[in-house]
């Protein structure tokens, strides 16, 4: 029977909190915390069913009520709750209970997932309580009508804020909710209700009524919502927080859940609730086979059920239910039968079980330094699979050391830059207007804080023996960002020695905050930026380093090639050696050569040589001579810092101007037998075997795209300009396509310069501006006359300031245009892309290509006066 006690407008449960205190084990790891705002929501959420929320919205949880209070109230809430409920553990149940005691319950119970020994004690909850509702029914159907029935009593003795509410819920209304005001009145009275009464109610109500208004309704259901509807925030959270633990714990593969409390779906009173986890495809349960918990009156059932619309033919040989009467049935106990029937569930429901993610090679390594640490960087050159290997061995780690399926919260990325800062690491103050107009301020939880929380929780849930799961951070170009500024008084938790027993005060919150021993944090640094010698003394001190160098032997191995070695790549004479094979080999010699000078050349050394991933994942000889021309010679460039005549001493003085302009300082619009020739000079091979002239865009089968100009063709002839480009239009675009994009050259002219490609067959060009950036194009228009956005290129490059936001902004100017979008996909390659639109002149109406001029005028303007603030 519920015990309940008033504390400060909140009224709990203290018979449940007493029955959860009995079963939980708190294990030796749980830290004693002086506050912890996951704990305070934990003993509202599991054991108060009234508080102040409730007076403004009665199906709000008593939880709610916290929302609007500031740190310091919270703190002080917490600390006024534990202090009261622990003494009434003493004095009203005989336990032995400190307020430390209990606080370390409160912390351990508010993880995430919640340990399995309070899912049982939930479990147990919500059986009882079907049970409850079962013995009410039941009396009421089965003694005489003369008495007070226990069930009304219990109806009377709920608080009286709940009853005043559901009064004020009912007043004036008729039909079954003017029966339940009236059934309210006469049990709040000192006679109390009789099941007489209740019948004479609900007969005068359907008299003024033409239909029936009890159609369907038992004196039961008519007066079951006034009971139910005190418990049932509490026990949705029970019923939510069950079916969590069970989809995070059962292994389920892709699936969901859904839950059904007691008076749903028809608002009726009942002794049955369920829950049911089902994969995430479907639009229901009922399509699909479940793994399924039911409470009834009198048993539970859980295992395999199958849904309503899967029940043909001999569909109860595929249900697999274990129909329980006993009292001890434990959350281990369902697990264990979801376990058994997990393989079923996946194939019934046609879903395949991924791959594991495979041990990768520097798994030892990292992995102790890990263990002693708790925390390493990885350093090296732009380009060396720093982050790839990050995130590669963090998907691994988790899953090795995890039992079970690792959830997504437990490997988590964030990258630094100069403006990042402690509001956004840890916690910062979020504005928000009100409807009054005014402004309320609340704490927003930073990258860090979420995780450590999770991380928290997961260690609450471990039960003693066990290991914990890890959950690694990974923290992307960690020398960019103000380590002071954003660690703040956070730095000293990171040590090893620190983890789990050192505790600071927020600034924002006033939580305390602690990282768990089962946090770990790879950082990644390019030692372009910052050498390691220069490397802040807190982040030397803290962190392991494993150097990242580049690797240029891992590149044929990524290809599918004839050979295995760069340079008989290079000088094998067989047609079965294709050009992008040649060129890659090419391009692997030259940048080994311009390492080995990299590492001799004043103020660069080995944090400035380029990286084995330039060359990695490129289809054909066009898109190798792109990543020169548009990544690897800026970068050189920018090693140089514009002087030019350095750059061709030190590093590129066998390649001639074939590549680099020496006059203009520019890189030039070079193809890719230019490209060749010149990587084979600079790389010292005497013998290459030279390109086929018709090589254009190699695919990956090989094969070749060429096309045939006429013999008086200056671009084929090799003279690539703008005034070429637009000389070859009319021979491969009609005559309006071909003027619509000399329209649009002319504005590429207005904000900026056209940059000619390089392509024999495939004639391009590139608008650019210095308002945007002077080595990357804003679009890409080719002689077939697609247009192709290069946001991609752009964002988050040193070169310019335009970020991610910037452009996601900014580019809304083109969505007149048909076929245009820019949407972000933040799971795309290592760290996000975005779709990159190509556009067909020939599809285009007039209107948009006048939105197409008119969007790049207006996204230059736009960089610009981003650049100058």
């Amino acid at each position: 029977m519920p015990s309940t006690l008033e504390i400060e407008g909140y009224y709990f449960d203290t018979q449940e909190l007493k029955n959860a205190y009995h079963l939980v084990p708190v294990p030796s790891t749980t830290e004693e915390t002086d506050y912890s705002e996951a704990a305070l929501r934990g003993v509202l959420r599991y054991f108060a069913d009234w508080g102040p929320a409730r007076e403004e919205r009665l199906n709000n949880a008593a939880v709610e009520t916290i929302e609007t209070l500031t740190a310091a109230e919270k703190r002080s809430l917490y600390q006024t709750l534990v202090r009261r409920l622990s003494k009434n553990l003493n004095d009203q149940y005989s336990f032995s209970v400190e307020p430390a005691d209990l606080e370390r319950f409160f912390e351990h119970i508010s993880a995430d997932p919640v340990p399995e020994s309070f899912a049982t004690f939930l479990l147990q909850s919500v059986r009882q309580t079907s049970q409850r509702i079962h013995e009410y029914r039941q009396e009421l159907l089965e003694e005489g009508p003369e008495e007070t029935k226990s069930f009304f009593e219990a109806i009377r003795r709920l608080p009286g804020p709940y009853l005043t509410a559901k009064a004020n819920q009912y007043e004036g209304d008729d039909k079954i909710n003017g029966v339940r005001f009236r059934a309210l009145q006469s049990i709040k009275s000192q006679s109390g209700l009789t099941i007489d009464e209740l019948v004479t109610f609900i007969d005068e109500e359907n008299e003024s009524h033409e239909k029936n208004i009890a159609q369907g309704y038992t004196p039961f259901t008519t007066v079951g919502q006034l009971y139910y509807d005190y418990y049932k925030p509490r026990l949705n959270t029970y019923l939510q927080t069950l079916s969590d633990f069970f989809l995070e714990q059962s292994g389920a593969l892709e699936s969901t859940q859904h839950i059904v409390n007691h008076s749903e779906p028809r608002h009726k009173l009942d002794d049955f609730a369920w829950l049911a986890i089902f994969p995430a495809t479907h639009e229901s349960q009922t399509e699909a086979y479940q793994l399924y918990l039911g409470f009834h009156g009198d048993r539970l059932s859980y295992g395999l059920h199958v849904g309503d619309e899967k029940r043909g033919g001999e569909w109860k040989q595929q249900r697999d239910l274990e129909r329980v009467t006993e009292e001890d049935v434990t959350a281990g106990d369902v697990l264990s039968k979801f376990e058994s029937v997990l393989e079923s569930y996946h194939t019934l429901n046609g879903i395949t079980e991924p791959n594991r993610p495979e041990r990768p090679p520097i798994a030892d390594v990292v992995e102790r330094q890990l263990d002693i640490a708790k925390q390493v960087v990885f350093y090296g050159p732009p380009g060396t699979s720093k982050t790839f290997e990050a995130k590669r061995f963090a998907d691994w780690w988790v899953n090795e050391r995890t039992e079970g399926e690792p959830t997504q919260s437990q490997v988590r990325s964030v990258t630094f830059h100069p403006s990042f800062s402690y509001e956004d690491f840890i916690e910062g103050l979020t504005a928000d207007a009100t409807d009054s107009g005014s402004v309320s301020y609340r704490v927003e939880d930073g990258v860090l804080k979420k995780i450590a929380e999770n991380a928290s929780d997961a260690l609450r849930a471990t039960e003693d023996g066990e290991s914990p799961p890890p959950f690694v951070l990974i923290i992307d170009e960690i020398n960019r960002g103000n380590l002071a500024q954003i660690l703040g008084e956070v730095i000293t938790l990171l040590e090893a020695d620190k983890r789990d027993s050192f505790e600071t005060e927020l600034a924002h919150s006033g939580e305390t905050f602690t990282i768990p021993s089962n946090l770990y944090v790879i950082g990644t640094m390019n030692t372009a930026d910052q050498s390691i010698a220069l490397v802040d003394t807190a982040l030397r001190r803290r962190f392991r380093f494993i150097d990242f160098p580049p690797n240029m032997e891992l590149v044929f191995g990524e290809y599918d090639t004839e050979n295995t070695e760069p340079r008989s790549a290079v000088t094998e004479r067989s047609d079965a050696v294709q050009p992008r094979e040649r060129l890659l080999g090419a391009s692997v010699l030259a940048v080994r050569t311009l390492n080995e000078r990299i590492l001799e050349a004043p103020q660069l050394g080995k944090g400035k040589q380029l990286g084995h991933t330039h060359l990695l994942g490129h289809d054909s000889a066009q898109e190798l001579s792109d990543a020169w021309r548009y990544d690897i010679l800026p970068q050189l460039e920018e090693y140089y810092f514009g002087q030019f005549d350095r750059l061709r001493d030190e590093l590129l003085r066998e390649t001639g101007d074939r590549l680099v302009d020496w006059d203009t300082e520019r890189i030039r619009s070079f193809d890719v037998h230019d490209l060749y020739s010149a990587l084979c000079d600079l790389a010292g091979i005497d013998d290459p075997v030279p390109l086929p002239r018709s090589v254009a865009a190699e695919s990956d089968g090989g094969t070749t795209e060429t096309v045939q100009q006429d013999a008086e063709d200056p671009w084929a002839a090799g003279e690539r300009t703008p005034d070429t480009f637009r000389q070859r239009l009319p021979s491969t675009l009609n005559d309006e396509s071909a003027a619509q994009i000399d329209r649009v050259l002319d504005v590429g002219e207005e904000v900026g310069w056209l940059d000619a490609g390089r392509g024999e067959n495939n004639a391009s060009v590139m608008v650019k501006s210095d308002d945007v950036d002077p080595g990357v194009g804003i679009i890409k228009i080719d002689q077939k006359g697609e247009i192709g956005f290069r946001w991609n290129w752009l964002h988050d490059r040193d070169e310019n300031p335009l970020t991610r936001e910037f452009i996601e902004r900014a580019g809304h100017v083109f969505d007149d245009i048909d076929g245009y979008e820019h949407n972000w996909n933040p799971d795309a390659g290592d760290d996000g892309s975005f779709t990159e639109p190509t556009l067909a002149i020939d599809e285009l109406t007039e209107e948009e290509v006048t939105a197409l001029e008119r969007g790049l005028r207006s996204f230059v303007e736009e960089a610009r006066v981003f650049r100058d603030e």
